[in-house]
């Protein structure tokens, strides 16, 4: 079985988008998205999962527009797991340091399909790697100092915001900027490793939660509601996955599908029929299953369905609709409406 791309939650995103937004503008921060085919509603909700490709193209498209190589660096101080919705809650919640890293391990595939974090306490040191499921990209780095900076701020909850590790070893050459990324992160760093990762004093493990009266506490279940499938683990989910972000802004192509997901057109249909699925079943697959999901909202009409879903017609989409599921949108509605108000009595 061939190796899934790599998704990761759009979660992951973090401040990115808002900081883009301050340094470019809306108008730009928005083509930079679309050109990384990630909907323009994750400006402020990030939900679902996205290609990690599409991440690192986000990164790259916005760091071309300010014409500055470094950009990871630019927005380390703003990123942090507490922007990871429950999953980020979970490991912030932790009585101590080192439940704390301990979820973030073990948890980790809810957050992505393919990233890995691993704990190693030594007699002195701890280690704790981050690796990331798209390392071959041109615009890696960043991403390096990303995942570096939210790394740094589960420490910095228990420790304070002016805490330091001992070093930092990167899985990178060595850039020309090292002195500013000593400057950012506070503490020495190497290059030319084999894992990117983060040592600090083994003593530490043991500081409590500063906060952890004050908060909500924050359960594995929470995350699973919020991510209830998990991150895709096939070509196929994947592409279901891809093609559903595309659908927000009725784009949905083959091309740009594997485009997104780091591919080629050929290698992509070569797994779907790998699948026995063609493209154009899997993106009536996945319209069908929406089609479900908008018909059962509160007082979403047939026409307002059929046009977010890009048919050129009511008509159209009431034919492929009552084709699927043998019932028309308009009684399958009256069907969503008798279970609601059984589910309710």
């Amino acid at each position: 079985m061939s190796k899934p791309p790599s998704m990761i939650s759009a979660k992951s995103l973090g401040a990115m988008p808002q900081f883009a937004t301050a340094e470019l503008g809306r108008k730009s921060t928005e083509s930079a998205m679309l050109a990384a085919g990630l909907p323009l509603h994750f400006l402020d909700i990030q939900e679902g999962y996205i290609p990690e490709h599409s991440l690192v193209e986000f990164i790259r498209n916005v760091s071309c527009r300010l014409g500055y190589d470094g950009l990871g660096l630019l927005w380390a101080p703003y990123l942090t797991v507490a922007d990871y919705g429950a999953w980020g809650s979970y490991v912030l919640s932790a009585p101590d340091l080192k439940t704390a890293l301990r979820r973030a391990e073990k948890e980790m595939k809810y957050h992505s399909n393919t990233d890995q974090v691993r704990m190693h306490i030594g007699t002195s040191l701890v280690s704790y790697s981050y690796e990331f499921g798209l390392r071959a990209h041109s615009s890696y780095a960043d991403i390096a100092f990303s995942a570096i900076a939210a790394v740094l701020s589960i420490p910095r909850h228990f420790l304070g915001a002016n805490w330091a590790p001992t070093r930092i070893e990167f899985d990178i050459v060595r850039p020309p900027k090292t002195i500013q990324i000593e400057e950012t992160f506070r503490c020495p760093v190497t290059f030319g490793h084999q894992t990117l990762r983060v040592l600090f004093p083994r003593h530490l493990l043991s500081a409590p939660n500063p906060t952890r009266s004050q908060t909500m506490l924050t359960s594995r279940g929470d995350i699973s509601r919020e991510r209830a499938l998990g991150p895709p683990n096939s070509l196929f989910q994947s592409a279901c996955a891809t093609v559903l972000i595309q659908l927000s802004d009725q784009s949905v192509s083959m091309d740009r599908t594997a485009l997104l997901l780091g591919t080629s057109v050929r290698t992509l249909q070569r797994h779907l029929n790998e699948e026995g699925v063609s493209f154009r079943m899997l993106v009536n697959d996945v319209r069908m299953q929406r089609a479900r999901e908008l018909l059962g909202l509160k007082g979403t009409s047939v026409t307002t369905v059929a046009t977010a879903l890009g048919y050129s017609s009511p008509n159209n989409f009431s034919r492929a609709f009552s084709t699927r599921f043998g019932m028309s949108p308009r009684h399958a509605q009256k069907l969503f409406v008798v279970n609601n108000l059984s589910r309710q009595s």
